[in-house]
């Protein structure tokens, strides 16, 4: 009788699953606790996303950032809907657009126009397969410097350069003086006078 409940246990269904290499039930991905406390504001359209896998020490496989998009196709999002909403949510009927893939814990995002933005990140296992998705989206938001401040800026700039240059040059005409009137009255001084000779 003890042989037939072993025998059960091994042909339950259980036992004919695929094995799930540890990772599913103990992985986990978000993003730096910074990034998710308040929307990343970026005046260059540029920015950095950063996150940690827990739960997998040896961890030898790869991260995927994606955009996730509303239902018009469009990447920026109204802040408060970006905000509140979850990667689960999103995934039920928002379109994703990957940004990044790769095996470094952190993603750097150019080239975007002014709006809001939602990004979570996938770990995914050597064989392709996603462990762990982030519960929590990381929020952007693209400020474009106005153009009377970046004009105001390089104004400025071109100010600070032009100043520098005079002063480079001033100085070095200054030098040039200096030395060429120290250089006759060396010469005089080492030329030997009549009573010296004699």
């Amino acid at each position: 009788m003890g042989i037939g409940w072993i025998f059960l246990i091994q042909a339950s269904p259980v036992a004919g699953q695929e094995p799930l290499d540890g990772f599913e039930s103990i992985s986990s991905v978000a993003f730096q606790p910074e990034i998710l406390k308040e929307p990343i504001v970026s005046h260059e359209g540029y920015f950095q996303l950063t996150w940690e896998l827990v739960g997998t020490p040896d961890f030898n496989g790869s991260f995927r950032v994606a955009e996730l998009v509303d239902f018009n196709g469009e990447g920026s999002l109204d802040g408060q809907r970006a905000t509140g909403s979850s990667a689960e949510e999103a995934g039920k009927g928002a379109a994703e657009r990957v940004v990044y893939e790769g095996s470094l814990p952190t993603a750097f995002v150019s080239g975007l126009s002014d709006g809001t933005y939602r990004y979570h990140v996938e770990a995914l296992d050597a064989n392709g397969r996603v462990i762990a998705v982030s519960e929590v989206p990381a929020t952007v938001q693209v400020l474009h410097w106005p153009m009377w401040k970046a004009t105001l800026l390089l104004a400025i700039g071109a100010i600070v350069f032009l100043a520098v240059i005079i002063v480079i040059v001033r100085g070095t005409w200054m030098h040039r003086l200096v030395n060429a009137e120290v250089k006759p009255n060396d010469r005089s001084s080492e030329e030997p006078t009549e009573g010296s000779r004699s």
